[in-house]
């Protein structure tokens, strides 16, 4: 089957989903964007891809069967929320939610509509991690792990200044940042819990950097850095340490020479997972849910300490 898909927000990260749809794959099909800059949507009408400024027009179209959401976070739970009450299958950029709250409604509407909940998640499809993982036989002999993601939010965020609003980002670099650590991170390690956390923040109250330890069922201790204002780059990595002192360590970037050169494989397989989830029917938003309890903990844990 052919699945049709429209685009709903065609800002910084929307280039890697438009590269696979177009010149990757052959299903799914970009059928229809929507964005509320005109200008964003003048290329695709050229190309006739159908175009809107209002995202309840496109919904309304019965032959999209699913829609891709990449809006300002705080947005992600009114839209995501209609497109499920439209009969559309939906692939959100993460974070799902800035609310635990929100995050666990959709996942009950996504369940009672029968409909697939999928948050893109991207570094859990990256070819160093995807490689890395197939050494790892088991939890038993790990006996810590850490990640690392750093890079400067400027550089990243481009025309699209809303991560630098906390009340549209939903915070800084813990509530943008944190979901994607927090998810590649519980992809193999299992369900995790905050033990504690240290945050700097600027003068704006933006959470910018965060040293935030976890913990898994089995005891494993994690450490995850995130750093919003690192001045060399980017660096996304994870290192397993094992008890007898050997290690696995994932360059995430490693190859991938120019900037967010990465994500254009880890899109493509967000797209090709997300067909296939829509197949198997049983994808209502569960792992998107445990990334927004984490970052919910993160910040918990902060005001706790205070």
């Amino acid at each position: 089957m052919q699945l049709n898909i429209g685009m709903i927000g065609m800002g910084v990260i929307s280039k890697y989903y438009v590269n696979a749809l177009t010149n990757r794959l052959t299903n799914p099909v970009l059928t229809a964007v929507c964005d509320l800059n005109e200008s964003r949507l003048q290329p695709f009408r050229e190309k006739g891809i159908s175009s809107y400024l209002d995202y309840k027009e496109l919904l309304k179209r019965d032959d999209i069967h699913a829609v891709v959401i990449n809006v300002p976070n705080d947005k992600h739970f009114e839209i995501c929320k209609q497109a499920l009450l439209a009969g559309k299958h939906v692939c959100c950029e993460k974070p799902m939610t800035l609310k635990l709250e929100e995050a666990r409604q959709l996942v009950e509407l996504s369940r009672a509509a029968k409909l697939t909940m999928f948050t893109a998640f991207h570094r859990r499809y990256n070819v160093h991690f995807e490689k890395a993982l197939q050494k790892l036989t088991s939890l038993d002999e790990v006996s810590f792990v850490t990640a690392s993601y750093l890079e400067k939010i400027e550089e990243h965020a481009g025309d699209d200044q809303w991560y630098l609003q906390p009340e549209r980002c939903g915070g800084g670099c813990v509530a943008d940042n944190g979901p994607n650590v927090y998810d590649t991170l519980a992809f193999f390690l299992g369900h995790m819990k905050v033990q504690s956390v240290d945050i700097t923040r600027d003068e704006r109250n933006i959470d910018m950097e965060a040293r935030v330890e976890l913990v898994t069922e089995e005891g494993i201790p994690v450490t995850v850095d995130l750093d919003w204002a690192y001045p060399n780059g980017e660096q996304k990595d994870v290192r397993i340490v094992f008890k007898n002192g050997s290690e696995i360590y994932i360059d995430m970037l490693e190859g991938f020479q120019q900037f967010k050169s990465s994500l254009f494989h880890e899109y493509e397989a967000i797209l090709v997972d997300f067909v296939a989830k829509i197949e198997e029917g049983n994808c209502h938003g569960e792992d998107g849910f445990d990334a927004v309890r984490l970052v919910h903990e993160t910040y918990e844990a902060e005001a706790l300490r205070v």
